[in-house]
């Protein structure tokens, strides 16, 4: 049975692997085609020009998964809060970063879902 602090910490994983493969693309950001991505609107030689900028949105965001990580395994309320603010972010975002908002929305969706469990848990009241 999923109970509140399980959900926290299955979405701080969640939260890790998506921060860890964000900073990631600070080291990887020169070996993909550039050919093959469009973030935002830059494509071609715009996004070339940007690169650097793009790579350090990813450490910024991947730093941030990381500390909402952490604080979500600790059950913190600002942490779930937070975490949450970022998937719903990540899920508006997504579809401007095809095609890393593919993947974006396969670490952001169940990790949203498993924090609104840990936040509200399975309470059923009668609303009268």
């Amino acid at each position: 049975m999923l109970n509140r602090k399980s959900s926290a910490r299955i979405a701080s994983i969640f939260l890790i692997l998506h921060g860890v493969i964000e900073i990631a693309g600070l080291f990887f950001i020169n070996s993909i085609p550039l050919a093959l991505i469009s973030f935002g609107g830059l494509n071609g030689q715009a996004l070339e020009d940007n690169a650097s900028a793009v790579a350090m949105y990813g450490v910024f965001w991947g730093t941030a998964r990381l500390a909402a990580a952490w604080g979500s395994w600790s059950q913190q309320k600002w942490a779930l809060v937070f975490g949450m603010s970022m998937s719903l972010v990540t899920l508006v975002a997504a579809i401007t970063i095809i095609p890393a908002g593919v993947t974006d929305t396969l670490f952001a969706i169940p990790a949203l879902l498993f924090l609104i469990y840990a936040w509200f848990g399975n309470e059923v009241k009668e609303l009268v």
